[in-house]
């Protein structure tokens, strides 16, 4: 007969795991385990689980080459893996940088990596109720606002946490009844992390004086997590009606900004920013929130990482700092070429056939091929003090920038139009105008036909 301890330890689990919807039927589970009596409870609770769900288990071992002990951890679990006919891979990575930060993405980035790579549709990570109420207190401390304080999820995307439920206590003891060895890491004892720090002073101090702890915090995270969900959908229900997407970014009705409440706002931001794959900092955030409370005119706001936020006329854009970046290639004739932007430029030569041209359409622009007669031009984007004769000004220069203005073009669009050049000399500005240079007129035998296409 079963002990009632591991029966209600498995029964909890069982019951957070249907409630959180962290297995389904049939999913392949890849169990992170690092020799400490927490993952060593996840892979035992999750080998005796499975066969609920019909699922298959793997233990997986990432080695840091940072501790000089893990020789025994290895051997522990190798020896665990067998015993339960487990399969068992040790995965290393060997990190330049030694942050807890670096080790922490080094070890998510090649654990997702290998499940992608053998199919494995859940991943189990340790955590515990105590790793949670730790995580909430630092969170606190770190100043991450209403997310934070709801803590560690018990799932993201493929990632799982199975035994949240349970407490440090709860795991060692069921580790001690089903007789599994184990192994702690001894720096998790030392006071050198926060996190540590959180656990070994600050803890048992709130314990100590608040006769409710942890159990307030844990009511209080089930509170704020309903708080939470629902700024989350009116956040998303503001994203929808006024944030638009565009290739590069996002962008936004100043006047419509004013009008969302500041806790969307900052929502908002983090969104586009997680969106543009960059993170902003609380800091940040309070940073862009003031500075856009106080923009006027047109311009730049911020520069943040490597996302620029610029205000024209009217509306906000959040663009990448990359667009600015000079570029030039070569377009063949006839050929195509296309441009990281999104562009694609083609060209063509025709046949006189000037009856079917229609010279209206600023993405389609045509010239007399024979006075041209290069077999390639240059493509290019904007540069200061550039100049087109546009077509029907007799000749006449004008400046780039002030042709960008009169059609009310913001700055960080122009850096991504591309312009052809014939010899140094502006054909097109892909969109915007063409310059009088190889006119069609009636001797014309060859046209080069160029045209333009826009991935959106």
């Amino acid at each position: 007969m079963k002990d009632k301890f591991i029966a209600s330890i498995e029964k909890k689990v069982l019951n957070f795991i249907n409630t959180e919807s962290l297995i389904n039927e049939r999913d392949s589970i890849l169990i992170c385990i690092s020799g400490g009596s927490d993952s060593f409870a996840l892979a035992e609770v999750l080998s005796t689980l499975s066969p609920h769900y019909n699922s298959n288990i793997h233990l997986l071992y990432v080695d840091h080459h940072v501790r000089q002990n893990t020789e025994v951890e290895k051997s522990l679990i190798k020896e665990y893996a067998d015993r339960k006919n487990i399969p068992f891979t040790i995965l290393n990575i060997y990190p330049d940088n030694l942050t807890e930060k670096t080790l922490r993405e080094e070890r998510y980035k090649i654990i997702e990596e290998f499940a992608q790579k053998n199919g494995f549709t859940r991943i189990a990570l340790g955590h515990t109720l105590d790793d949670n109420i730790e995580t909430i207190l630092m969170n606190f401390l770190r100043g991450y606002g209403l997310e934070g304080l709801i803590g560690i999820p018990p799932k993201r995307d493929k990632i799982i946490r199975p035994i949240l439920v349970l407490t440090k206590k709860e795991t060692a003891e069921y580790c001690n009844k089903k007789e599994i060895k184990y192994k702690e890491d001894f720096t998790n004892y030392l006071p050198i992390t926060l996190r540590n720090i959180v656990r070994y002073q600050l803890i048992p101090f709130l314990r100590d004086i608040i006769e409710q702890f942890p159990q307030s915090l844990i009511n209080q995270k089930i509170i704020l997590n309903w708080d939470q969900e629902l700024i989350k959908n009116i956040s998303k229900e503001y994203s929808d009606k006024y944030i638009k997407s565009n290739m590069h970014g996002f962008e936004v009705n100043y006047n419509e900004w004013n009008n969302i409440p500041d806790a969307i706002k900052v929502r908002i931001l983090k969104n586009i920013f997680n969106n543009m794959d960059e993170i902003i900092t609380i800091e940040g955030l309070i940073y862009l929130m003031n500075k856009l409370s106080k923009i006027r005119k047109t311009g730049n706001i911020a520069i943040m990482n490597t996302i620029k936020i610029y205000k024209h006329e009217n509306t906000v854009y959040f663009i990448k700092k990359t667009l600015e970046e000079n570029y030039e290639y070569t377009l063949p004739i006839p050929g195509s070429l296309k441009l990281p932007s999104g562009y694609e430029i083609i060209t063509e030569i025709i046949e006189d056939n000037k009856e079917s041209i229609n010279f209206n359409d600023l993405w389609h622009v045509y010239f007399d091929y024979d006075k041209i007669e290069v077999d390639k031009l240059k493509v290019r984007n904007w540069r200061e003090g550039d100049k087109i004769k546009p077509f029907g000004l007799k000749g006449k220069s004008k400046k780039l920038q002030d042709l960008f203005i009169d059609k009310k073009i913001p700055k960080w669009k122009r850096l991504e139009i591309p312009i052809i050049f014939w010899e140094n000399e502006i054909l097109w500005v892909v969109g915007v105008a063409r310059s009088d240079i190889a006119p069609i007129n009636e001797n014309t035998k060859r046209i080069l036909h160029i045209m333009a296409k826009k991935e959106v």
